[in-house]
């Protein structure tokens, strides 16, 4: 029982924690793995200022360009879409974010299509 207990003490923490981004993906059937972290956050009287990082692997044997906008709701006009980042074939690339938005959690789209 206290084995129990003490693994729902541990986990608890990692469920309360909000994450840095909400994050909608238009992949189109691709073959991809999304892993998203913070960088860096600046709290100041309810404004969040921060990076957030979407490290994307490519499992296909074609290229593929993804690109992050910034959410319909984001207050910030300080928040743009990113460049369009090219992945290799098996390859590994970080898309980052940054800006100032009114929620402790950015939103944002990922979308990626297969580069001919």
């Amino acid at each position: 029982m206290k084995i129990f207990l003490t693994l729902g003490l541990l986990i608890l923490p990692g469920l309360t924690a909000a994450a840095p981004l909400a994050l909608e993906r238009e992949l189109n059937d691709l073959h991809l793995d999304v892993e998203i972290s913070e960088l860096d956050t600046d709290t100041q009287a309810g404004i969040e200022s921060g990076r957030v990082q979407v490290m994307i692997t490519n499992h296909e044997r074609f290229k593929v360009a993804c690109q992050l906008h910034p959410g319909a709701t984001e207050a910030s006009p300080g928040l743009d879409s990113t460049p369009i980042t090219i992945i290799a074939p098996e390859g590994r690339r970080a898309l980052t974010m940054s800006g100032e938005y009114g929620d402790s959690t950015l939103n944002a789209l990922l979308r990626c299509i297969r580069d001919e």
